[in-house]
């Protein structure tokens, strides 16, 4: 069975202050790699991506790129209006495209050529392959399967998607039936990877605190099948389930970051939920 990578989902560190704290940003990378992701995936919603100036988007991503070494790298554009996305897409991307490995945007719309028209046009723009999110939580973006097949057949630059648009396992099948060449990845957490690894899925890619979970669940897939990885996924269920509440999804992560000691803080900007400290027991026994 060929081999399932794992990528791992880049988060923003903060001081006390709420500043951008470069220095846990890059151990935070360098944890990642160290627990064997294949590559990372910057400024995506884990990121707090519409809680960064511009400047400061850009200065995440050179922290990612500089600590990644010859892991690649995928960057994210997040914002779903025009100017937003063009503005971002021009003075972000093109200075680092060579770093690159791709550009991820997400399913802004429900209208199949409006997506392919501004999936086409930032491969141009930046001259990289593009990667979408199908993530209608945090967008509040919800496209039809066979208009998203529609835009996709109509946007060739497209080589990945991460599927993340309930139920993930259905969105999987139908994608890797009409569009086999797609890359189509895992997501939420890796609280779905079972069934969407039996629906299709050829990749993983969580932020969850331990991804070195993610990557043993993934291997035990590749060499002994569904088994193996039904008894991984059991194993950190617990923790992915915590990790994966909306709301306070990114503040439990950094904690749980925190505790490892990875990180020197677990604040988080508006409108992003503190940690709740009355879960602490609970962190404590999930944090090994």
């Amino acid at each position: 069975m060929t081999e399932v990578p794992v990528w791992g989902m880049v988060l923003t560190p903060f001081t006390s202050d709420l500043a951008v704290d470069h220095a846990s940003l890059a151990a935070h990378v360098r944890a990642l790699l160290d627990q064997g992701v294949h590559g990372l995936v910057a400024l995506a919603v884990i990121a707090e991506p519409s809680a960064l100036a511009r400047e400061e988007r850009a200065a995440v991503l050179d922290t990612v790129l500089a600590s990644a070494g010859d892991h690649p790298v995928v960057a994210t554009v997040m914002a779903l209006d025009d100017e937003g996305h063009l503005d971002d897409l021009r003075t972000l991307i093109p200075p680092r495209a060579d770093r690159l490995a791709a550009v991820m945007l997400p399913v802004h719309s429900s209208d199949p050529e409006l997506v392919a028209k501004r999936l086409q046009a930032a491969h141009l723009e930046c001259g990289l392959p593009v990667w979408v999110q199908d993530y209608p939580g945090p967008t509040g973006v919800s496209i039809a399967l066979d208009d998203l097949v529609d835009a996709l057949r109509a946007a060739p630059a497209v080589v990945a998607v991460k599927c993340e648009a309930p139920p993930t396992f259905r969105r999987i099948h139908g994608l890797a039936v009409a569009l086999p060449h797609l890359q189509l990845l895992s997501g939420l957490g890796g609280a779905n990877l079972v069934e969407d690894l039996v629906a299709g899925a050829s990749a993983v890619a969580c932020g969850i605190s331990q991804p070195s979970d993610l990557v043993a669940a993934a291997r035990a897939w590749t060499s002994g099948g569904l088994p193996g990885a039904l008894a991984e996924v059991a194993r950190f269920s617990a923790r992915v389930g915590v990790e994966t509440q909306t709301g306070t999804s990114i503040a439990i992560r950094k904690e749980h970051w925190r505790r490892a000691g990875i990180i020197a803080c677990a604040e988080v900007r508006p409108p992003q939920l503190p940690y709740p400290t009355f879960l602490s027991d609970l962190s404590d026994a999930l944090v090994t």
